[in-house]
C-alpha cells in the first residue's frame, strides 16, 4: 500500500464534540508547500494555561494532487476522514470547519484544498499533553482506489496558571492530588538580612525562607495559605526630650533647662541659645535626628545667669546615655537626673493569603474481566470499570479508537488498561490486565460416505450431536449413520475452544434393502428452483460441486429445492431413504 506521509496530519486538532463552541475557524490560505504535500499551519500549537481561556486557529493544506516522497507515485487525495481524537487535555474541544469531519480534497480544488480547526476552551489542569488523533485516507495511487489507516501525535502544554498577590506567587494553585506547588514572596530582599517571612502553607509545614521548597498537597481540599513580611529598612529617629526632673534649681524661679546630645564624643544638637525659662519638667522638640548604631549621650544644663544659655556658669544637671539603634520609649535615671524620651523606627510588616484548591483523583472501585481474562473467539468477553466520569481504553499502550465507555470488548489479546477521569479533569490508571483470546477450531466440515459421516479435519477432539445432544461414545473422525435425524459435529481443540457445524440431515439405510432408484430433476440447466421427480418421503439430500464438496443438504420435504443461491456450474444431487439411493446430475446457469 502507499504511504501517505502527512495526509492525515493537517487534522490533528479535529475534534468530535458534541456541542460546536470553537465554530467560526479561519484558514490562511498562504499555508501551503513547494512541492505540494499535505502541510498544517503553525506545526505546534501554542501553550496555554491552566483555568484560563485558550483558543487557536489551525489552518490546513490538502493538496489534491501530490507526489509521495517514498514512492514517487502520483497520489490523488480524494477523501479525509477524521475517526478518533484522544489525549485532549480536559475542558478543551475541537471542531473544524467540515461539519461532518470528512474533508474531500479533489471535490473542487484549489477551493477544497484548504480547511481549518479551532481549538478552544479552558483546559482544567496543567500538564504536557500528547494529542493522538486516528485518521483514514482514500487514495488514487496508478488507477487503483486505496485506504490508509494511521494515527498521528502532536504534543500541546499547559502551563500552571500562578495565582499573584501583593506578598507572594503561587506557581500551581489548583491541581489533582498529589499537587506539588512553588512559591515565592513578591517583596524581595535582594540579599538585605533586614527582610524576613513567616510562611503557613495550611498543610501542617511552615518556612522562614523567602523562596521556601516545594509543598505537596496529598488529600483534597482547600488549603489557606499565609506569608507575613516584615521589612526593618527604616532609620532610627529622636525627636523630643522630657526632663522629669533633676536637682538643678535656680535661687530665684523655677530651672531654665537646655540639653546638650552628642554622639561618642561629637556633639550633634544643642539647644543652649533657646533654653525654657523656669519651667521644671520642660519637653524639648526638634527636627527628628536620625540615629546610628552607636552610642549618645543627653546632657541636661541649667542656665544660671543672665547671659544666656551656655555659659561658664552654667549648672549641669547630669547625663544619660543610649544606643540609637534600640528603638522603644526609655525613662534614663542618672543620679537626681530623669529623663523620658522615644526612639522611633518604623517597621513594614505585609500579610496576604491565598487558596490551594487540590482535586480528589477518581477511585478505581472495580476492575475486572467478565467472566474471565481468557476466552474464545467465539465466546463473549467484557473489560468493566467502575468509578470516575470519563474512560479511555489502551491497548498495549495505544488507545483503543472508539473505546470510551466504561465497559469493552476486547477483540484480540494484548495487555489492557483504561484510565479513568473525573469531573475535575484529574486521572488515574489502573492496573494492566493481560487478555488472551483464543482461537476457535475451523468451521467443521463432514460428508457423507456410504452409510458414514466422515471428517477429515485432524488436531482436534470430536463430538458428534443427533437431534442437537450428544452421543455417547461417538468421539471419533467418523460415525455410523444407524438413526435418521439431523447430524452435527463439534470440533474441541487443545485449547478448550469449540466449533459446532451447522445440522445435516442423514438417513440411516439398511445394505441389504438399498436399491437405486432413477431420479429426474428438471429444468436443467436451472436459475432458481430445481424440481424432483419422483418425490420420496424421509429423503435426505445432498449437493455436491464438481469437487466432490457438499454445498447444499436438507431434507426433502417438497418436490422443489432452491437452488439460486449456486454459482454456475456443473452439480451432482444425490437422495436417499432408508431403503432408496439416487442421484443426477444438473447445470446451473
Amino acid at each position: 500500500m502507499i504511504r501517505i506521509i502527512s495526509a492525515a496530519s493537517i487534522i490533528l486538532f479535529l475534534s468530535y464534540s458534541a456541542v460546536a463552541q470553537c465554530s467560526g475557524c479561519v484558514s490562511d490560505t498562504t499555508c501551503t508547500h513547494n512541492p505540494a504535500k499535505p502541510t498544517i499551519c503553525p506545526s505546534v500549537l501554542p501553550d496555554g494555561y491552566a483555568m484560563q481561556s485558550y483558543q487557536a486557529d489551525l489552518s490546513f493544506y490538502l493538496p489534491a494532487q501530490f507526489q509521495d516522497s517514498a514512492t514517487g507515485f502520483n497520489v490523488t487525495l480524494n477523501e479525509l476522514h477524521v475517526t478518533g481524537v484522544v489525549g485532549m487535555p480536559y475542558g478543551l474541544q475541537f471542531t473544524s470547519s467540515s461539519a461532518t469531519d470528512i474533508f474531500y480534497p479533489s471535490s473542487n480544488p484549489p477551493a477544497t484544498e484548504h480547511g481549518c480547526a479551532r481549538f478552544c476552551g479552558t483546559p482544567l489542569i496543567p500538564g504536557s499533553y500528547v494529542i493522538t488523533v486516528y485518521v483514514t485516507a482514500y487514495v488514487t495511487v496508478l488507477g487503483m482506489s486505496q485506504t490508509s489507516d494511521d494515527s498521528f501525535e502532536i504534543p500541546l502544554t499547559i502551563l500552571p496558571n500562578p495565582s499573584s498577590n501583593a506578598s507572594f506567587t503561587t506557581s500551581n494553585p489548583a491541581g489533582c492530588v498529589p499537587l506539588s506547588t512553588g512559591f515565592s514572596a513578591n517583596y524581595s530582599s535582594n540579599g538585605n538580612s533586614h527582610y524576613s517571612y513567616s510562611w503557613d502553607f495550611g498543610n501542617g509545614n511552615q518556612s522562614s525562607l523567602e523562596t521556601p521548597p516545594q509543598q505537596i498537597y496529598s488529600t483534597p481540599g482547600n488549603y489557606i495559605v499565609s506569608l507575613e513580611t516584615t521589612i526593618d529598612t527604616l532609620s532610627y529617629s529622636l525627636s523630643s526630650v522630657h526632663i522629669v526632673n533633676s536637682d538643678c534649681d535656680d535661687p530665684f524661679d523655677g530651672p531654665d533647662y537646655y540639653i546638650k546630645i552628642r554622639r561618642n564624643n561629637t556633639e550633634i544638637f544643642n539647644n543652649s541659645g533657646s533654653y525654657v525659662s523656669n519651667n521644671t519638667s520642660p519637653t524639648f522638640t526638634f527636627t527628628p535626628i536620625i540615629l546610628e548604631d552607636s552610642t549618645y549621650y543627653i546632657n541636661v544644663w541649667e542656665n544660671d545667669d543672665f547671659m544666656g544659655g551656655g555659659q561658664a556658669g552654667d549648672d549641669e544637671c547630669g547625663t544619660v546615655s543610649f544606643n540609637g539603634h534600640t528603638a522603644g520609649s526609655y525613662t534614663l535615671v542618672n543620679g537626681a537626673l530623669t529623663v523620658t524620651f522615644t526612639i522611633l523606627h518604623d517597621i513594614l510588616t505585609f500579610s496576604d493569603e491565598d487558596t490551594i484548591v487540590v482535586y480528589p483523583v477518581p477511585e478505581i472501585i472495580s476492575y475486572t474481566a467478565w467472566p474471565d481474562d481468557t476466552a474464545c473467539v467465539s465466546d463473549s468477553m467484557t473489560l468493566m470499570v467502575s468509578g470516575g466520569d470519563a474512560w479511555q481504553w489502551y491497548l498495549n499502550n495505544s488507545a483503543v479508537i472508539n473505546a470510551a465507555d466504561s465497559v469493552y470488548s476486547p477483540l484480540v489479546s494484548g495487555e489492557y488498561h483504561v484510565v479513568v477521569s473525573n469531573s475535575f479533569g484529574c486521572q488515574i490508571s489502573s492496573p494492566v490486565m493481560s487478555v488472551e483470546i483464543m482461537s476457535n477450531p475451523p468451521y467443521p466440515t463432514f460428508f457423507p460416505s456410504g452409510n458414514q459421516l466422515i471428517t477429515y479435519l485432524t488436531g482436534y477432539s470430536y463430538q458428534w450431536y443427533l437431534d442437537g445432544s450428544p452421543l455417547p461414545g461417538e468421539t471419533t473422525s467418523s460415525i455410523s449413520v444407524y438413526e435418521t435425524g439431523y447430524y452435527s459435529l463439534q470440533l474441541i481443540a487443545t485449547n478448550g475452544c469449540t466449533n459446532m457445524s451447522a445440522d445435516f440431515y442423514a438417513v440411516a439405510q439398511s445394505i441389504d434393502d438399498i436399491y437405486k432408484t432413477e431420479l429426474s430433476v428438471y429444468p436443467n440447466p436451472v436459475q432458481n428452483v430445481l424440481f424432483i421427480d419422483p418425490v420420496p418421503e424421509e429423503a435426505a439430500w445432498w449437493i455436491f460441486d464438481v469437487t466432490g464438496r457438499v454445498v447444499q443438504s436438507g431434507k426433502l420435504k417438497e418436490n422443489s429445492i432452491d437452488v439460486s443461491g449456486l454459482e454456475s456450474g456443473v452439480y451432482l444431487i444425490r437422495i436417499v431413504t432408508s431403503d432408496s439411493d439416487g442421484s443426477a446430475r444438473f447445470v446451473k446457469e
